[in-house]
């Protein structure tokens, strides 16, 4: 069985789902799941875990995400997005400071709510499942977070800006959210996410053969992405209490509360535990024996 992470620039017009459907077939397990949803019109960073990996996906598509986006002005489509129908099309010229005023408007702690067109169940099904029958449906706001939005460029109707956000920040909303601020309609014309936590855009592997050894060598480890969790060594006494569900004293450098990556004092991931205010440690998430 294969186990690890690979980092795929997902391709235009395919979905999500789409990339592991793929990789199913080619690496002939049906353990396998994306950190984090992109949609067809979208490209760039998604995570997919393999394996072990998979019971550490969670820990991954909780980080911050960057995109860089591209928004059409005047123009308004039943999804958000160049790939809806247009329902509104008036002539706009961007102004560029006007747009810088209001993109750094949304910066901060918001709510914002999500699409009709996304993957969001309701009753059993996906939002877009109701939408594309012509049902909306009403959606309860979410709390999300923008920790930068950069103006990239701006030319007549259109403009590029980078944003960094907070997971379940959907970029089509947010485009449109500008767009009414500037008295307009507006969507998303083209879209790459170029940051998954510390993950950038560089290196990624492209979905562009059917080698099952390709696809293997890419492979990273288990624990490449979560890196951004503090890390303890126990000795092989401790890690084995741990593996068997026993609470372990620990009496290492300084620890802040919270999540820790476990290893052995060899280097060996056992998986992701906790540690709390009186210095003991639990599992939380664990490998399939480890220690083997």
């Amino acid at each position: 069985m294969i186990h690890g992470v690979l980092l795929i620039d997902k391709p235009i017009g395919s979905s999500s789902a789409d990339c592991v459907y793929f990789l199913r077939k080619v690496l002939k397990t049906k353990k396998i799941g994306h950190c984090g949803t992109l949609d067809p019109l979208a490209t760039g960073v998604l995570p997919v875990c393999i394996g072990e990996a998979t019971k550490f996906s969670s820990y991954i598509s909780d980080q911050n995400k960057e995109y860089e986006v591209e928004i059409s002005f005047g123009v308004q489509t039943t999804t958000g997005d160049i790939q809806g129908e247009e329902i509104y099309n008036k002539h706009f010229v961007v102004d560029e400071k006007k747009l810088h005023q209001a993109a750094l408007s949304f910066l901060g702690e918001q709510e914002q709510t999500p699409p009709m067109f996304s993957a969001i169940k309701k009753n059993g099904k996906p939002l877009y499942y109701w939408a594309r029958k012509g049902v909306y449906l009403k959606r309860a706001p979410r709390i999300i977070s923008i920790s930068s939005i950069d103006l990239l460029s701006s030319y007549q109707h259109q403009a590029s800006l980078r944003v960094s956000c907070s997971k379940g920040t959907y970029i089509r909303s947010l485009a449109e959210s500008i767009g009414e601020r500037l008295g307009t309609k507006a969507c998303v014309s083209a879209l790459r996410r170029t940051k998954v936590g510390e993950i950038e855009n560089k290196n990624l592997t492209m979905l562009d053969g059917d080698s099952r050894d390709a696809y293997k060598d890419k492979l990273l480890p288990v624990d490449h992405l979560i890196k951004h969790i503090q890390a303890i060594h126990l000795n092989q006494i401790d890690a084995k209490k741990i593996i068997n569900g026993q609470f372990v004293d620990y009496n290492g450098a300084q620890q802040e509360e919270g999540l820790i990556r476990i290893y052995t004092n060899e280097g060996v991931f056992v998986g992701i535990g906790s540690i709390d205010s009186s210095k003991k440690i639990s599992a939380k998430r664990l490998l399939s024996n480890p220690l083997n």
